[in-house]
C-alpha cells in the first residue's frame, strides 16, 4: 500500500471492522505468509523484548505460500574421531545442548557432520556466527563440503545477493545458511539443527529495537520448531554452561604447544616484549599483537587540571588518531584536530596515554623497519574484501605481525603463529561490569589460542593480575564453576536483570521522565531496583543518558513492569549485556 506516497509492503495479521477515518487501500495481496509457529514466534519476540509486534515482523522474511521443500543427498570426506563421535551423538539426544570445546579440538567438524546429517534427513540448517567470524576459510570449508545448497548471509552481502539466496531458499536449493544473527529470521522450511558458534560473544545481542539475543531467540526458535539447538564455544558463557547439557571436548587436533609468559603491566610496553620480537622476527616467524584500544591512543589529558579532552557532544574522551592530526570520538563520530591547549585550563601540557592499535603499529614499525605491520581492527577492516585481503596477506606471509582489536579472537584461521602478545587486557578485567572477569578471561583464552595449533608457539600477556589468569589458564571450567558461586542470588544465571534507558536532549526533562519511572516503580514486591541515575556515558550525541536496572527471580514481574512503565524517550532491554 502508498503510504506518504511511497509503496511499502506490510503483514495483514488479523481481520477487523472498517474505522470510521479514512483508509488507504491495499495494491496487491503477494504470495507470502507465515506460519503459526512462526507467528508465535514473532509475539513471543515482541513481548519478551518489549517491542511493537511490528518492529518484530520486521526482522522476519516470509515464506512463499507455494514454497517446496527438496531432496538432496550429500555424503562429505569427514571422519570423526572417538570423542567427536560422542559429542556428534550427545547432540543428536538433546533438544538443547552446549559443546564446550577447546579451540582446535575439532568442533567445525562436528558441525559439518551434524549438517550432514540434517541434509540427508530432508531438513535444513541455521548456523549462525558472530559477524566478524564468517571468515573466508569458514566460507570455503562450507563450499568445499556442501558446494550450492549453503550460502552466506550477513549485512556486507549486496541485495542482488541477497533476493538470489531468496530465490534458492523457496526453491528449496539452499539447504544450510551460514550468517550472522539476521540469518534466524530467513524462511527456511523444516528446520532440523540451528548452531550457534562462539555463542557467548556479546554481538549476538542487538543494540536497537527489538534488542532481541539471537543466541537465546534460536533457543527459543528450536523449542517451537521441534529443531536441535546447538551452542558451541571454547569459552561457553556462565548462562549456558550453568542452563543446558553440555560435552567437554578437550584437547587438540594439532600436535603444537605453547608457552605462556607473564610480564608486569605499566605505562610502556615492557622490555621483554620486543626481545621475544626480536627473536620471532629473526626467524623470520609471524606474530599477532592484541589490544583492546583502537587509534593512537585512548586519552588526551592535561598534566595542570588533570581534566580529559571529551568530546562535546558525549561525555567520553576522544581517541587520538595521529594520521589524521585529529582526535575521533567512538561514539558519534565526531572528529576535530587534535588541540595544543587544554580547553579546560589552555595549558599546553597535555599528555596522552593508553595506547592504541595505531600506536603499537607505529613504535613496532620503527622498531623493525623491514618487516610490516597492519592494523586488524574496526578502523582498518571497514568491509569483507579488505577482510579477506588482509587474512590472505597474512597467511602468504606478505604480512609479519597483526596488531588487533578483539576482531583478532574471531575464529580466524592463522597458519603458523609463533607469538601472542597481549596487551591491556587488565582494562577489561576492571570494568565496572558483573561480567568483567568472564569477559576477560574468555578474551585473553580465544586469543591465546591463536597460536601454537600446528608447532610450538609462544604467549606473553603484559598484566598486573597474573594470579587471576594463571589460575584459569588450563581450566575454564573451574572459572566458570567458581564463578556461578559469586554470582549466586545476585546475577544471571540465577537473576533476570532489565534496564530501563532515558535519554533526551534535555537534561532536565531526562530528569523528570526518571522521576516519573520511580514513581511507577514504587509497588513492585517481585522487582528489585538495583540502582538509578545517570548513566555511565552521561551523554552520548547531545543526549542526556539516565538508567534504572531492575532484577527479579521473574522474568514474568519484570515484562509486566516493562508494560506497566512504557513511556516516549525510554528504552527497554531485558537481559542487558552491556551497562555502558
Amino acid at each position: 500500500m502508498n503510504l506518504r506516497n511511497k509503496l511499502v509492503q506490510g503483514t495483514i495479521y488479523s481481520q477487523c471492522e472498517k474505522p470510521q477515518f479514512t483508509c488507504e487501500k491495499v495494491n496487491k495481496i503477494l504470495d507470502l505468509e507465515f506460519s503459526e509457529k512462526y507467528i508465535k514466534i514473532i509475539n513471543f519476540l515482541s513481548q519478551y523484548y518489549a517491542c511493537a509486534f511490528g518492529e518484530a515482523v520486521k526482522l522476519f522474511i516470509p515464506f512463499q505460500k507455494a514454497q517446496q521443500n527438496s531432496a538432496h543427498h550429500i555424503e562429505t570426506s569427514i571422519t570423526l574421531s572417538e570423542d567427536q563421535q560422542k559429542a556428534y551423538t550427545f547432540v543428536l539426544e538433546n533438544q538443547t545442548s552446549l559443546l564446550f570445546g577447546d579451540t582446535g579440538s575439532g568442533k567445525t567438524e562436528i558441525y559439518m557432520k551434524l549438517f550432514e546429517k540434517m541434509i540427508n534427513d530432508g531438513k535444513s540448517v541455521i548456523f549462525l556466527m558472530p559477524e566478524i567470524s564468517l571468515t573466508p576459510q569458514m566460507q570455503h570449508r562450507l563450499k568445499n563440503h556442501f558446494g550450492d545448497l549453503v550460502a552466506i548471509w550477513h549485512s556486507k552481502v549486496t541485495k542482488k545477493r541477497k533476493e538470489a539466496i531468496l530465490e534458492g531458499i523457496y526453491s528449496g536449493e539452499i539447504k544450510i545458511i551460514a550468517g550472522a544473527r539476521s540469518s534466524l529470521f530467513l524462511p527456511l522450511l523444516d528446520i532440523g539443527l540451528i548452531v550457534v558458534d562462539e555463542e557467548h560473544d556479546d554481538s549476538y545481542k542487538a543494540s536497537n529495537r527489538p534488542r532481541y539475543h539471537a543466541r537465546d531467540s534460536a533457543i527459543y526458535v528450536g523449542q517451537v520448531l521441534g529443531a536441535k539447538v546447538l551452542l558451541g564455544s571454547a569459552t561457553p558463557s556462565l548462562t549456558s554452561y550453568h542452563k543446558f547439557p553440555h560435552f567437554r571436548l578437550k584437547g587438540t587436533f594439532f600436535k603444537g604447544s605453547k608457552e605462556i609468559t607473564f610480564v608486569r603491566d605499566g605505562d610502556e610496553i615492557d622490555q621483554s616484549i620486543y626481545d621475544q620480537m626480536h627473536h620471532t622476527m629473526d626467524q623470520a616467524q609471524q606474530a599477532i599483537i592484541f589490544l583492546p584500544t583502537r587509534a593512537n591512543f585512548k586519552y588526551l589529558s592535561c598534566i595542570s587540571c588533570g581534566k580529559f579532552v571529551e568530546c562535546p557532544f558525549c561525555s567520553v574522551s576522544m581517541s587520538i588518531h595521529l594520521e589524521k592530526n585529529a582526535m575521533r570520538c567512538h561514539y558519534c563520530n565526531y572528529l576535530e584536530r587534535i588541540p595544543k591547549n587544554c580547553p579546560s585550563c589552555n595549558s599546553d601540557a597535555l599528555k596522552s596515554s593508553r595506547i592504541g592499535t595505531a600506536q603499537v603499529v607505529e613504535e613496532f614499525s620503527n622498531h623493525f623497519p623491514t618487516k610490516r605491520f597492519m592494523k586488524f581492527d574496526r578502523d582498518e577492516i571497514t568491509t569483507e574484501r579488505k577482510l579477506k585481503s588482509v587474512l590472505k596477506s597474512f597467511n602468504d606471509k606478505e604480512i609479519d605481525v597483526l596488531v588487533g582489536t578483539q576482531m583478532l579472537s574471531k575464529g580466524h584461521d592463522y597458519h603458523d603463529i609463533k607469538l601472542v602478545v597481549i596487551l591491556g587486557i587488565d582494562t577489561v578485567l576492571a570494568m565496572a561490569d558483573f561480567r568483567a572477569r568472564e569477559r576477560a578471561l574468555s578474551l585473553l583464552l580465544q586469543v591465546a589460542g591463536r597460536v601454537g595449533r600446528r608447532e610450538s608457539g609462544k604467549v606473553i600477556i603484559q598484566t598486573n593480575n597474573r594470579e587471576f589468569f594463571e589460575r584459569y589458564l588450563d581450566d575454564y571450567g573451574l572459572f566458570l564453576d567458581e564463578e556461578l558461586a559469586y554470582r549466586e542470588g545476585l546475577y544471571p544465571p540465577f537473576k533476570k536483570l532489565m534496564t530501563f534507558l532515558i535519554s533526551h536532549k534535555s537534561k532536565q526533562k531526562a530528569r523528570e521522565i526518571l522521576e516519573k519511572l520511580q514513581e511507577c516503580l514504587v509497588y513492585t514486591p517481585e522487582v528489585e531496583v538495583v540502582g538509578f541515575g545517570e548513566a555511565p556515558i552521561a551523554k552520548i550525541a547531545s543526549k542526556y543518558r539516565f538508567t534504572v536496572l531492575l532484577r527479579s527471580d521473574s522474568p514474568k514481574a519484570l515484562l509486566a513492569l516493562a508494560a506497566k512503565c512504557k513511556m516516549p524517550n525510554v528504552e527497554i532491554d531485558i537481559d542487558p549485556v552491556s551497562f555502558a
